[in-house]
């Protein structure tokens, strides 16, 4: 059996093989040791299991029910693995005046194995990343939702017989003349007023500078930013009379502006807008009930008779025409306009069907 001087284990060897520290030559040593001896294998043994159970308690989060005192099974298993005091000091160090206790070799601490806790599924980046997808699917979605542009039905107002006025989304007011079609819609755009008319209408525009008001009629077009004036559309001719404020007329080809007792027409078969050279005050006898015939040839009162009431009147003869007329009337009927004309010059009423003629030899001569 080997001496056992020589394969003594010391303490800090016995440590360090404990902790898992000694290396290749150091861990066969203590091994052939304790091979050497059964009872200190066993003791070692047991110790080993204190030292392990020990580092496993340091991992829990409560103390052991029942404490275990490291230290002592150590100083226990030391003076049993220890080999017999020798008497004297060794041939090779001095003996000491007074003996120095020996230095206790306690476990290493056991450092508990760190994991990364499980995080909350919604404290996962992929969580993250789809809260805040749908977040700004929904704002987007609002933003859509109050930007979107919506279809706005269009409102059409239609006469026959009779006149009607209409208030417009903005307040305007208009007065269709009677066989006259308005569309409009139900609220204009942001950034301006557009309607179209077919017929006769007289307009009254609410001043609003950052939305002109434009009438769409025929092949021309009408803006206006606020003022009063009255357009005649029935066929592809096109006349606009204004009373108060500025129009701007304009066709395909040409633009004018109108002013306050300023007219003009737009002929169709010319494509080009005629400014009159004075202001036909029967341009408004729709909207004001009032017929003014100052020196007037008779040929002009008829046609201007047909348009203000939408009648068929012809003359006999041309000649009777070139006669003037001198005569006012207000709120009158066709009839009794008619019949005063003609009592004046001397003419007979003549009907066939709806067609009217005037029949007479010419007073004025």
């Amino acid at each position: 059996m080997p001496d056992q001087s020589e394969n003594r284990i010391d303490d800090d060897l016995l440590g360090k093989y404990l902790a898992g520290e000694t290396d290749a030559a150091e861990s066969e040593r203590v091994r052939r040791w304790l091979d050497q001896d059964q009872s200190e294998r066993q003791e070692f043994d047991r110790f080993e299991r204190i030292w392990n159970t020990a580092g496993q308690l340091k991992q829990r989060p409560e103390p052991p029910s029942i404490p275990v005192d490291t230290d002592a099974a150590w100083q226990k298993m030391r003076s049993r693995m220890s080999p017999p005091a020798v008497a004297g000091p060794k041939p090779f160090e001095p003996a000491p005046e007074s003996a120095a206790p020996e230095p206790v070799v306690k476990p290493l601490p056991v450092e508990p194995f760190r994991t990364t806790r499980n995080r909350s599924w919604w404290q996962s980046p992929a969580w993250a990343v789809a809260a805040m997808a749908v977040l700004v699917s929904g704002l987007l979605w609002v933003l859509l939702q109050q930007t979107k542009t919506e279809p706005i039905a269009d409102v059409a107002a239609v006469t026959t017989t009779d006149k009607i006025e209409k208030i417009l989304p903005d307040g305007s007011t208009v007065l269709l003349n009677k066989d006259s079609k308005l569309i409009y819609p139900e609220r204009f755009a942001a950034d301006s007023r557009e309607v179209q008319l077919t017929g006769e209408a007289f307009f009254d525009v609410k001043p609003d500078p950052s939305k002109p008001f434009r009438i769409r009629v025929r092949n021309t077009t009408v803006q206006v930013l606020g003022t009063s004036f009255s357009i005649r559309a029935y066929t592809d001719d096109v006349r606009v009379a204004v009373r108060t404020g500025k129009v701007k007329f304009s066709a395909r080809k040409q633009e004018i502006t109108l002013v306050r007792n300023e007219q003009a027409a737009f002929d169709a078969k010319k494509d080009t807008i005629i400014k009159a050279p004075k202001f036909d005050v029967n341009a408004m006898t729709f909207q004001t009930g009032k017929l003014v015939f100052d020196n007037e040839p008779l040929s002009n009162v008829i046609k201007a008779l047909n348009e203000v009431y939408h009648a068929d009147i012809h003359l006999a003869n041309a000649e009777i025409g070139q006669c003037k007329v001198n005569a006012s009337f207000e709120n009158d009927s066709l009839e009794d306009v008619l019949k005063t004309t003609a009592e004046a010059m001397h003419l007979s009423i003549l009907h066939d069907g709806n067609r009217i003629i005037l029949n007479g030899k010419p007073s004025c001569k």
